[in-house]
């Protein structure tokens, strides 16, 4: 049996990968050399070198593949195969061109509008779902490529095409909430409704926007916990975005008093209490009787704070340091329950009856006793 052919094609594909293998090697080491002192160099080779890597990998044993296998289905399997690994590397050398490219970009952007967080959280949200639209094209255009190189591919696509009216229609039924989502998750990204890092409130829980994707929004809880919720939701559920216009916010506290309430010592206290916070922003504090419609006063402290943390911390110190005040130096003003009692026309009391005279008795008439005697 002759070994030479087979010797002679593995001999070629460990040269073709040793090679190719070399070239990376000394092409890493040189652009490392030069990215010590470019920093965008070292940054570009970082992400590119791996699916540079593929492709010349897969070029490589292509190419001695197929002049050294003997004509064979050995030899159209592994050329098959090869030519997959080629397209593919190829893709996702491409779709990471693209992808540095928009994070090259975003940065710059970002960098512009160093001053203006809510613009910067824009922006990464927009290229984020940029970014994610781009991968998913990137895979589907990979895909069909490598399908293409299946033989009669080309006839199951031209039935398809034929019948996409109705293909279209069936699609769109079966898969009506995932499409929705998805329209809604571009809709968010580009019309600024929220925006990663926004604070918002859903289901009266407060909750910080933490990633927004094609077809849901994944929201952490104060609890640490995480709620996914479908980008529909935010687009037909009425929600409140703290965060729309800016991070600070007015927090209101109630209290519901007795008329009795020393107004001026309360208010007092509660400025003593705002000012030695440390977390009141200098906007805005007032103490405003709001309602007196009933048997009780209803009184409003209002406080600024820079963002919804300081304002739910310093809600619950001011709350609880007017309390303490309360009970301590105006006991009278706490909530109590006032009943009156009215005088009531009470019944005249009853006479007792006195006893009826016997049937047949008559004034005078003289009655006889056990004993006979009179009575």
């Amino acid at each position: 049996m002759d070994f030479w052919p087979v010797l002679k094609w593995l001999i070629a594909v460990f040269s073709a990968a040793a090679g190719a293998l070399i070239v990376l090697v000394v092409v890493n080491l040189v652009l490392n050399r030069v990215g010590r002192k470019v920093r965008p160099v070292q940054r570009a080779w970082t992400r590119v070198r791996r699916p540079v890597a593929a492709l010349l990998l897969s070029v490589a044993l292509r190419i001695s593949f197929s002049q050294a296998a003997n004509p064979s289905t050995f030899r159209d399997i592994g050329l098959h195969v090869l030519l997959i690994a080629v397209i593919v590397s190829a893709v996702w050398l491409v779709a990471t061109l693209v992808l540095a490219w928009l994070w090259q970009t975003q940065q710059r952007v970002v960098a512009r509008m160093r001053d203006d967080d809510r613009a910067q959280r824009r922006v990464q949200t927009q290229m984020l779902l940029i970014r994610r639209v781009v991968n998913a094209v990137f895979v589907v255009l990979g895909g069909a490529m490598v399908l293409l190189t299946f033989e009669g591919v080309e006839q199951i696509g031209a039935t398809i095409l034929a019948s996409a009216g109705l293909l279209s229609v069936v699609l769109g039924i079966a898969a009506q909430s995932s499409l929705g989502n998805m329209f809604a998750g571009l809709q968010l990204a580009f019309t600024d409704a929220i925006r990663i890092g926004d604070i918002v409130e859903v289901d009266g829980t407060w909750a910080t926007v933490e990633d927004i994707t094609l077809t849901y929004v994944v929201v952490s809880i104060w609890t640490e916990q995480h709620k996914v919720l479908p980008s529909t939701y935010f687009t037909t559920t009425p929600f409140i975005n703290w965060s729309r216009t800016g991070e600070s916010v007015i927090g209101l506290i109630y209290f519901s008093l007795d008329w009795r309430v020393d107004l001026a010592g309360f208010r007092a206290e509660f400025e003593r209490l705002v000012d030695e916070s440390g977390m009141w922003d200098g906007r805005s504090r007032a103490v405003r009787v709001t309602d007196s419609s009933t048997e009780r006063l209803t009184v409003r402290a209002q406080v600024s704070t820079k963002d919804t943390d300081d304002d739910w911390f310093l809600r619950c110190d001011v709350r609880e340091g007017l309390a303490t005040w309360l009970r301590e130096h105006n006991p009278e003003a706490l909530p109590l329950q006032r009943v009156t009692f009215t005088e009531q026309t009470l019944p005249a009391p009853s006479t007792p009856a006195l006893p009826q005279p016997p049937q047949g008795r008559r004034d005078g008439d003289v009655l006889e006793g056990p004993a006979g005697g009179d009575q």
